[in-house]
């Protein structure tokens, strides 16, 4: 639903600094690297430097397994394959892809079609919009016509199936998210459980550093916690908004988001940040926000005691 290289501007800024004193042994290391088209960055606390490195040498290299299953970008990959997929026919899909469906699902399910991860036409149609110079037409016709792409679309654990006209999908809305719980659990595998990643402003976080209580995250996130910000552990923590990605032309604006239930480009909107279990509900519940707004994904989701909505 939404374009899956730059879609957030990274406006969280994460503060490594201990709420309490380190009576450890253990250090931060921090990292970065591009992943996903954005820069990625890992704080882990480890005994020693060795320790730290192959660690986040392997949740590297989990990002880079993530992007090469659920990017669309690449014309090879799983994604774009499925676009020749025969309707009616059951596909079977890569374990990975299959969970970050799942998962995508779920949310296109919470919040009434707010966010759907089988709106890739539409999204592909804004990227070459903005490569153009111009504004993405409106898929009102098509999505009257059709229905949403999620409509189109019926999944079973490891394979999907689609009616006709087949629908993209598009994980740009959760990709990010998933990517970082991923090299979180990568993290945690190699016991280096006191770490967070960062992927375009997404946040996956794991333990508190030691002594603290958690990871301070200011910037887009601290209305939830005034100018301090807020104090976290063992969540997730995304920003979605439209400010840095958005299309003006002849006095209108298109944002990078659209609402997959009417097929129109959104203007101007909130940014909503959102606080979830993991970084990629918290991605895709940020998305649909913006759709939504945030008193009225508030409603969807009051029943969630582990979801704030900002």
């Amino acid at each position: 639903m939404y374009t899956s290289v730059g879609m957030v501007r990274s406006i969280l800024l994460l503060i490594l600094t201990l709420l309490a004193g380190c009576s450890s042994d253990l250090r931060p290391f921090e990292y970065g690297c591009i992943r996903m088209g954005t820069r990625a960055r890992v704080v882990v606390y480890a005994s020693d430097a060795a320790r730290a490195e192959a660690a986040v040498a392997a949740a590297w290299a989990r990002m880079a397994e993530v992007e090469a299953v659920l990017s669309d970008w690449q014309e090879d990959g799983p994604v774009a394959r499925l676009r020749d997929a025969a309707p009616g026919t059951w596909v079977e899909v890569d374990p990975m892809l299959d969970e970050a469906l799942g998962l995508a699902q779920a949310v296109a399910t919470a919040t009434g079609g707010a966010f759907d991860p089988a709106c890739g036409r539409m999204t592909a149609a804004w990227r070459e919009a903005r490569r153009d110079g111009g504004f993405p037409a409106d898929w009102a016709a098509w999505t009257t016509q059709h229905g949403p792409g999620a409509s189109r679309l019926t999944r079973r654990p490891g394979a999907i199936r689609f009616d006709t006209p087949v629908p993209w999908l598009d994980f740009g809305g959760i990709g990010k998210g998933y990517a970082a719980d991923q090299a979180l659990a990568t993290l945690r595998g190699h016991g280096l459980a006191a770490a967070m990643v960062e992927i375009g402003g997404e946040l996956a976080l794991g333990d508190p550093p030691p002594g603290g209580r958690g990871w301070r995250v200011t910037g887009a996130a601290a209305a939830g916690g005034g100018d301090s910000g807020m104090v976290l552990s063992r969540c997730g923590v995304a920003t979605s908004g439209g400010g840095a990605q958005s299309l003006t032309s002849r006095g209108q604006i298109a944002s990078h988001v659209m609402d997959p239930r009417t097929g129109r480009w959104l203007g101007r909107h909130d940014d909503i940040t959102v606080v979830a279990p993991s970084a990629a509900e918290a991605d895709a519940l940020a998305s649909a926000g913006c759709v939504l707004g945030r008193e009225a994904l508030q409603r969807r989701v009051r029943a969630r005691t582990d979801v704030r909505v900002y």
